[in-house]
């Protein structure tokens, strides 16, 4: 378990470690969760950028079957994927590895 946990950290740290995808003027959706958990995501073409309160991650999208989906830009497999944004309309939802942000809605 500990080593599943461990695995979990070091993926997650790995988004902070690549390089950062240019946004040009392209402007931040915020989404506000469950729980009081709020964050904000910036889409050009098929990168986007993550922004939490303490950490950005480089994202890139991945096919889904509606709505969109991005998963972390590491390098590695889509399988491994540690970090999760799914889309549709004005909902959210985001997998921070076992963190999970539920029913999130566009702050408008």
């Amino acid at each position: 378990m500990k080593k599943l946990f461990v695995f979990t950290a070091l993926g997650l740290l790995a988004g902070c470690s690549s390089s950062m995808p240019e946004m040009g003027t392209a402007q931040p959706v915020r989404y506000a969760c469950d729980a009081g958990r709020n964050f904000q995501i910036t889409f050009n073409e098929d990168k986007a950028l993550l922004q939490l309160p303490k950490e950005d991650y480089a994202l890139k999208r991945a096919v889904s079957a509606s709505g969109m989906k991005y998963i972390s830009d590491d390098g590695m497999p889509d399988i491994s994927a540690a970090i999760v944004f799914f889309g549709k309309g004005d909902e959210a939802r985001l997998e921070l590895g076992r963190v999970v942000l539920d029913h999130c809605k566009v702050i408008k």
